[in-house]
């Protein structure tokens, strides 16, 4: 049996058995589970009142995953009364279609499948991926090895904050990238032909980081931040050229 702390209370991994322990030792033992129409089961506590045994199970045993995302909880076999752990799954809540190739990834921000960026859901008002900025230390440009949009957020005294979200990132809020990440250890967005400007929902896939595809991207990554910077300062000297050479 596992304990709860939201709860305050023990329970079984097959979800039948719940036990309450009291600081009177006598009043220690399992609860009644009851059972609704609709086959669903909960148990009545002082404390929290209604409990639904499946979210009690999920606590101890499934725990919801803490990415940001919504969240609801669904039993695999559809048995509402089913509530063993191995019959219980967080899936997540999406506010678009999987079909849509259009997507709200913030509030006011709209994500293409083909990783363009817009202000509206028909696609105006295009915003632009900052992919270079200036280096007044330097007096050249740099590429970003993060491309990033820049938004502002309105906050509570009403005056707006500048954000900005690494493009990977929202491509991930927008359900672009495939592939699960939930169980990865150090996990990393891959583009699978290489090119790390190239965002579309096609070339993004959740890899380990340690995978010999990753590491092979990012060496490829290297050398296309090396010669764009080259690039970009035409009237430079070469920056990664050595004295002498």
């Amino acid at each position: 049996m596992r304990y709860s702390s939201k709860y305050n209370l023990w329970v079984n991994e097959l979800g039948t058995y719940v036990y309450r322990e009291y600081n009177d030792p006598s009043l220690n033992g399992p609860l009644k589970i009851r059972q609704r129409q609709d086959s669903s089961k909960y148990l009545n506590t002082k404390s929290h009142g209604e409990v639904e045994l499946d979210k009690l199970v999920a606590d101890c045993y499934v725990p919801k995953p803490m990415d940001g995302k919504t969240y609801e909880l669904t039993h695999k076999d559809g048995n509402l009364g089913n509530c063993n752990t191995s019959n219980l799954e967080w899936k997540e809540v999406r506010n678009y279609s999987l079909l849509s190739t259009i997507r709200e990834a913030l509030k006011g921000i709209w994500v293409k499948f083909d990783g363009t960026v817009w202000k509206e859901k028909s696609a105006k008002n295009r915003i632009p991926i900052v992919k270079d900025i200036g280096d007044s230390d330097t007096d050249r440009m740099v590429p970003i090895p993060e491309p990033y949009i820049s938004y502002q957020v309105k906050n509570r005294y009403g005056r707006y904050d500048d954000k900005h979200i690494p493009m990977d990132n929202l491509m991930d809020m927008a359900g672009f990238v495939d592939g699960d990440k939930s169980g990865m250890r150090n996990r990393g967005v891959l583009h699978k032909d290489g090119d790390y400007l190239n965002f579309s929902d096609d070339n993004l896939e959740w890899v380990e980081k340690d995978s010999p595809e990753y590491q092979e991207y990012m060496r490829k990554k290297k050398e296309d931040l090396e010669r764009r910077t080259i690039e970009l300062n035409p009237n430079h000297p070469n920056p990664l050229m050595k004295s002498g050479n």
